[in-house]
């Protein structure tokens, strides 16, 4: 399977929402797993890809051409760039069986959105995981409650994000996708 990993690529990004990165990066690693995600060696991305890397794990790095320094040096399976994040999130999305959604700023948020109304299109059809460690996504959360209540947010988006508050459970999620992908 390979998982597509949005996230912050701030290196300012408290250590409290990196907790348990590792974690599931070992994960991903021990079933052979790969990760899709920006180039990065900081923010919550850099974090999956360091110990992604450290477990000999597969990673394939895609990068907005801007942006494409950050990855200079960075040791991947690939690297492709892009001009748009648009074709960055279409380009992952078909070559991905899930989403991991890591503490992250507004580009994170736009990725996930972007993926949740591909899928709702019937464009894709992964499962999207937001690593809610710490409470970092409870504002979110509240927010698509509210947008829900306002008749702006459709059951069945919402229905998209499964919402994982530790390491195991975003673990147990990715083993059920695994599960599910051999059936």
């Amino acid at each position: 399977m390979k998982v597509f990993v949005c996230g912050s690529v701030d290196p300012r990004i408290k250590p409290e929402y990196l907790e348990g990165i590792d974690k599931i990066a070992e994960n991903l690693v021990e079933n052979h797993d790969g990760v899709m995600c920006v180039g990065s060696q900081t923010g919550s991305i850099g974090a999956m890809y360091t110990n992604m890397i450290k477990g000999n794990g597969r990673v394939d790095i895609i990068v907005p051409t801007p942006y494409a320094d950050e990855a200079e040096g960075m040791v991947a399976n690939s690297i492709t760039k892009v001009d748009t994040l648009f074709l960055l999130q279409q380009i992952a999305l078909r070559n991905t069986e899930a989403t991991i959604v890591l503490p992250g700023g507004n580009g994170t948020l736009a990725e996930l959105y972007m993926i949740t109304d591909s899928i709702k299109s019937k464009f894709d059809t992964d499962i999207v995981i937001i690593y809610n460690i710490n409470g970092f996504y409870d504002h979110l959360k509240d927010m698509n409650d509210f947008m829900m209540e306002a008749g702006t947010l459709n059951e069945t988006q919402y229905k998209f994000f499964t919402w994982c508050n530790t390491p195991e459970e975003v673990i147990a999620e990715l083993n059920k996708t695994r599960e599910s992908l051999k059936n």
